[in-house]
């Protein structure tokens, strides 16, 4: 994971296209642009939390506006974007093709430029730095781009707390094999070493959360939707997840994936140890942000 621990965070009020593209350009330039993370040519897989068919306006998936933005800026940079989900149900075409109409995936592809995944195979590599999960089951085209973006939404979590950057990767597990992950990790805490596995696999380069609107309450989709106005962006994923977590008044190791980082001397955890760069943190602060119950099982299966 990246040593620099920079976060970006920007106020973003809606999502009117302009808005986002403006607010997603301004934190990936505080980063260094999107050319410090793209390189002319390369595949890159963007990775959106798309977890139930449903429309942009339930606030349980990532806004359709804030991928087209981050594809604009990968095509700009000369990479080649490509959407890669796979939600809690069937990694099949079919049910795939709904999740990607229903969230607004189609229009986003159709308004950046980006490519829609419709390679539905998974596969299985070697995890050498995993903890608890030394191989794993993966959508097939993760192992065939070059970087992978992630496109997180600022949500509320009966399992993890919060579900964030390092929680959305778990989406990279397909369809209904996610449910063996879940049977094999029992407890809350080796879930969560397990989702901080299956980050250090993916090595994402670039993290950024969707917090224009999050979820609070009993997330990560029966929650409420709850005005935050930011965009977050980081190189390092435990970082934004920090970051996240304090923008909306949480203890970051309140933060399973958090924590169990901490643990491994992944992460500090502290929200003092990040370089904040974009829009004061105080003015945009959320207070009273309900938290949901705790949970064994991840809802969102």
């Amino acid at each position: 994971m990246s040593a620099n621990h920079q976060v970006a965070l920007v106020a973003c009020k809606e999502y009117d296209l302009a808005q986002v593209e403006a607010a997603i350009r301004r934190s990936v330039d505080l980063l260094g642009g999107m050319s410090a993370f793209v390189r002319p040519g390369q595949k890159v897989l963007l990775k959106p939390n798309l977890l139930r068919s449903l429309p942009p306006e339930k606030a349980t998936t990532t806004h359709p506006t804030v991928v087209a933005a981050v594809a604009k800026l990968v095509i700009e940079a000369g990479g080649k974007p490509i959407i890669v989900e796979s939600p809690g149900g069937p990694y099949t075409g079919i049910y795939l093709r709904n999740v990607y109409q229903r969230t607004g995936m189609v229009q986003a592809a159709e308004i950046s430029g980006a490519e829609l995944n419709n390679d539905f195979e998974s596969v299985q590599v070697s995890n050498p730095d995993g903890v608890v999960l030394h191989r794993l089951d993966v959508v097939k085209p993760l192992t065939e781009v070059d970087i992978v973006i992630n496109l997180a939404k600022l949500k509320t979590h009966n399992l993890t707390t919060l579900t964030l950057a390092v929680k959305n990767l778990f989406g990279l597990i397909p369809g209904v094999l996610k449910v063996g992950y879940h049977s094999k990790l029992q407890s809350r805490e080796r879930f969560a070493e397990g989702l901080v596995d299956i980050a250090l696999y993916a090595k994402p380069a670039l993290n950024i959360i969707d917090a224009v609107i999050g979820m609070e309450g009993e997330g990560p989709s029966g929650g409420d939707p709850r005005f935050i106005g930011a965009i977050l962006a980081g190189a390092n994923v435990f970082d934004v997840d920090i970051a996240a977590a304090t923008l909306v008044g949480c203890d970051p190791l309140r933060v399973l994936t958090t924590y169990v980082a901490t643990k491994r001397d992944l992460t500090t955890g502290k929200a003092e140890d990040l370089e904040w760069l974009g829009d004061p943190l105080d003015t945009l602060k959320v207070q009273d942000f309900r938290m949901g119950i705790e949970a064994a099982m991840d809802p969102g299966l």
